[in-house]
Formats: C-alpha cells, sequence, structure tokens
C-alpha cells in the first residue's frame, strides 16, 4: 500500500447534497474508537446539511444480538449524535438494517456473475485454512489462490446441481487499486494483496464489504469517514463499485487515524473502560466525551474546552490528522472536571443525586453537591465523596483521647447547634453557625479557628482532611451531628432516634444509579 507523500489536507467543496453513514454491528457494545468515527459523521452531516444515515450491519446472524443494536442507539443519543435516517425512524433509502436487505444483495451478486465477474467457490474451510498457514509461514499475503475460478463451466453447473455447498467469490482483477483520500492522498493498494474474495457465503448471506458497497450506492452515500484499519476494504468496495456502478461517482474517502492505547497498543479491555457505555456508568459527561474524541486526531490550537456547535462549525475530514492518536484517561478526566465546573447547580445536584442513595433528602444532595463541585472529575466517584460524610466515623482509641481532652469545645458547638432550630441547614447557614462558633470560642475559651475546627471536623468525619465544613455540617441532620458529638465526648445529649434524619450506624444503602432505575 502506497499514498502520496506531499499531500496536504483540502477542503472538500459540496456541490451536491452530503450523506455520510455510520455502519455498527450489533455484535457488542459501542466502542470508544467507533464512536468517534460516528462523531466525525455526524459533525461533517451538520457542518455540510447534509445528512448522517445509521446503517446496521447485521448479517452475521450468530453473534448479531437486538439488545446491542439498541444498546448502541442508545449511546449514540447519549452522546447526542442524533441522526436523521435509521432502522428505527426510517428514511427514504431504508431498510436500514442488512438482514433486511437480503434480496437485493443476491441479485446484485447475480447481477455480477451473469457478468464474469464473480463465481462460485467450494472450497471447504480446512483448505481455505490450510491455504492461509501455508501463505503466513512463506510470508505472502493471505489471499486465495483462486482454485475455483479455473473449474470448467460443466464441473461447476454438475456440483451446483448436486447441491453442493457454495460460497460466491469476486474475481478481483489484474493491477493495483487506486483511489483518493482527503486525508492521506492517492492510496494504491496491490491487487494480489487482496485476492478473489467472498460476496456471498454459502449460506446466501453477503459478505461485510459486498453488503457496505451495494448499500453506500444504494443510499447515496457521498462521503465515507472511517478508521484506516479500512484501507483494504475500501479497495475492496471499490472493485465492487466499479464492476457493479461504473457510471456511478466513487464516494469521497477520509481514513482517519485509530486511537491506540497508552503502551501504543490497540486500545482494549485491559487498558480500562473500552465502550461509551463504560464511559457512561463511569459518571463522564457526554459534552466531555465528545469534546475529548474531537481532540483525537483533530487539532484546535489553544482552544480545549469546545462544544458541539464549534465542533460542527468548523470540522473538516481533511484537516484530521493521519497519524496514530494516544488515549489519554487523565485528559478525558480534566475535560470533564471542565464540563462539571461549567454546569449549572440544578443539573450539577441532578447528576449527583443519581448516584447517592435512593431517598437521600434534598438538602443532604445540594450540600454534597456544593461539596464536590470544585474537585470532582467524574460522577462515578460520588458515592465514595459522599461516604466520607455521610457514613458515621469509626474512631481510633488516640483520636477519642484527643477528642475528649478538647470536649469543652465541641461541647460548645453542640450547643450551638441545639440553638438552630431547622433539621437541615442551608450552606449559608452552616457557614454562619461556624462563624459563631468561632467568635464564641474566641470569648470563651481564648482559641483560634484551627484549636476550634479540626477536632469538630475530627469528631464529625474521623478524617483530618475532606470538603469544607460548613458542606458537612449542611449535609448532616442536627440529630446526627449531636449524636456523632456525643459519641466522642461525655456530657453532649446525643440527637436521638427521633432525629428527622439520624443516619445509621452502618453504611448506607447501596447506592442506586439511573440506570439501574430504568
Amino acid at each position: 500500500m502506497s499514498t502520496g507523500d506531499d499531500h496536504k489536507a483540502v477542503t472538500i467543496s459540496l456541490d451536491h447534497t452530503v450523506r455520510v453513514r455510520f455502519a455498527p454491528s450489533p455484535t457488542g457494545t459501542l466502542h470508544i474508537g467507533s464512536a468517534r468515527t460516528a462523531l466525525y459523521n455526524f459533525l461533517f452531516a451538520r457542518h455540510a446539511g447534509g445528512s448522517f444515515v445509521v446503517r446496521i450491519e447485521d448479517t452475521d446472524a450468530a453473534r448479531s444480538e437486538e439488545r446491542f443494536e439498541q444498546a448502541i442507539l442508545d449511546d449514540l443519543a447519549w452522546l447526542g449524535l442524533f441522526w436523521d435516517e435509521g432502522p428505527d425512524r426510517g428514511g427514504p433509502y431504508g431498510p436500514y438494517r442488512q438482514a433486511e436487505r437480503l434480496a437485493t444483495y443476491r441479485e446484485e451478486a447475480n447481477t455480477l456473475v451473469a457478468a464474469g465477474r464473480a463465481y462460485p467457490c467450494f472450497c471447504s474451510q480446512e483448505r481455505l485454512d490450510g491455504l492461509r498457514a501455508a501463505a503466513l509461514a512463506a510470508g505472502r499475503p493471505a489471499g486465495y489462490d483462486g482454485h475455483c475460478r479455473r473449474l470448467d463451466a460443466a464441473e461447476v453447473e454438475r456440483r451446483l446441481a448436486a447441491g453442493e455447498p457454495a460460497a460466491l467469490r469476486f474475481a478481483v482483477p489484474a493491477g493495483d487499486v487506486t483511489f483518493d483520500d482527503v486525508i492521506r492522498g492517492p492510496i494504491t493498494i496491490a491487487g494480489d494483496a487482496i485476492g478473489d474474495f467472498i460476496i456471498l457465503r454459502s449460506d446466501r448471506t453477503p459478505s461485510y464489504n459486498f453488503a457496505a458497497a451495494v448499500d453506500d450506492a444504494a443510499m447515496a452515500i457521498t462521503h465515507v469517514i472511517r478508521g484506516d484499519d479500512h484501507l483494504t476494504n475500501t479497495a475492496r468496495q471499490e472493485l465492487l463499485r466499479r464492476a457493479l456502478y461504473p457510471a456511478a461517482a466513487a464516494p469521497v474517502y477520509a481514513h482517519h487515524a485509530m486511537i491506540l492505547a497508552p503502551d501504543g497498543g490497540k486500545l482494549s479491555k485491559r487498558h480500562g473502560a473500552t465502550s461509551v457505555g463504560d464511559y457512561r456508568e463511569l459518571g463522564y459527561l457526554p459534552q466531555a466525551v465528545v469534546n475529548y474524541l474531537a481532540l483525537l486526531s483533530w487539532s484546535h490550537g489553544d482552544d480545549e474546552v469546545l462544544g458541539v456547535e464549534r465542533l460542527i462549525a468548523a470540522f473538516e475530514p481533511g484537516a484530521l490528522s493521519a497519524s496514530p492518536a494516544i488515549f489519554d484517561i487523565e485528559k478525558l478526566a480534566w475535560l470533564n472536571h471542565q464540563w462539571i465546573m461549567g454546569s449549572s447547580d440544578a443539573e450539577h445536584e441532578r447528576l449527583v443525586g443519581e448516584r447517592l442513595p435512593v431517598g437521600t433528602p434534598v438538602p443532604v444532595v445540594a450540600a454534597l453537591a456544593a461539596a464536590c463541585k470544585s474537585s470532582l472529575e467524574r460522577y462515578g466517584d460520588v458515592p465514595a465523596l459522599a461516604a466520607a460524610v455521610l457514613e458515621r466515623p469509626t474512631l481510633d482509641d488516640d483520636t477519642r483521647r484527643v477528642l475528649a481532652a478538647v470536649g469543652e469545645r465541641l461541647a460548645l458547638f453542640a450547643e450551638l447547634r441545639r440553638r438552630a432550630p431547622q433539621p437541615y441547614l442551608a450552606a449559608d447557614e452552616a457557614r454562619g453557625l461556624l462563624g459563631d462558633y468561632r467568635r464564641q470560642g474566641k470569648e470563651r475559651l481564648a482559641l483560634g479557628p484551627r484549636d476550634l475546627l479540626m477536632p469538630l471536623r475530627q469528631a464529625l468525619t474521623g478524617r483530618d482532611h475532606g470538603p469544607e465544613l460548613h458542606f458537612v455540617l449542611a449535609a448532616l441532620s442536627a440529630g446526627e451531628t449531636l449524636t456523632r458529638l456525643a459519641a466522642t465526648v461525655d456530657g453532649i445529649a446525643a440527637g436521638g432516634d427521633d432525629s428527622p434524619a439520624a443516619a445509621p450506624a452502618a453504611a448506607p444503602p447501596a447506592v442506586t444509579t439511573e440506570g439501574d432505575r430504568r
């Protein structure tokens, strides 16, 4: 394979309606790399005022499942990559599931056979496996050797009449295959590296390349934007297009670079989360995922926090890099934090609440949301952050002795909290209460803020560090606050079992997320 050496990114001239497609196979969930391909197609369709088509490539009946199709569509919608035509929306070029288009593929395959461009292949899987092993051992391309292409017509008819299973292979013409790519320039793939390939399996279902070539033509796809792992597939599909539709213009091709793992290998489960659903469950925002995927293989200068409208306005396939992109989870986490910081308080509270135990009081949600916003990288971390406040601390003996020695300070705070009648304090009310505590601690005990606040934090959370103390107080009911203080110092009355929100001594209930409640 060769590419143009002096190629530069070009801007596509739009003199016709743009139609792009994203064509996932419902054999698994939506991989983060596939999501980036869908994003590029979506951005270009919106940039050009064209159509974004979702086509389900489900001809692998043994592995395709409806649940995966729905999961893929759900993830695309979660990312905001809404399609104009697809299996659930219909459109003028349907159906949009390949399993519903089998008659079309068989008709087109018959056209190739009649023209002498395709032929039956009776080779067993064992023979094909042996050819592949021998070719690899000799360092040759593992293509088909053309055995059945050389059978005479009489033998072919006899074997077919006898009901012998046969696939259909495309007869690849001699010579190289060259096509243009707006990212990489002219690309040439040697014909002997392709070999005669199957277009219909022996069960009469189409191969990936055959179905894709037929559907791209039937659905009037004008631009094909996909990963560079499809370069050889593009050569096969171009050969089919030229054989079936010689008068039709070729799509504009743009093969973007792949996403690699930090170690330079293929991004896989051993590197952590790889599917869009994984990142959704971990608590990343769709805006952040879209933002990050757009930055891979596409430079935006110093701008990094980019919304979809800016991405749409700027997108050109020819501006994508031909160099592989390295997936950096820390960069994604940083971007996610930027989007969290830019979210409204109401939306942030809603997302925090989804990660807390069902039935968590509204004031508690508000306090915890405010407490974590400035440091939160992903919403999946909320349960652990909340537990540091909501779970009653287990104090070791040394801490108990330290707190017992400063019992008058905690008793003073307990007195002030008891005077505030409301079960929960708003954050500003809790800040005011701490102000009163500091003033009275200075007047009555001659102590500074650190000597007053550090023991209070330890008594309430068992920790020396954590969220700002007024958020802790806002998240704890009056009864729970007094109960925790009473557990450290004799003479402090506990909140009592009838406290409106006395927290249990055990850990809070298991977290139920939005996904669990659906």
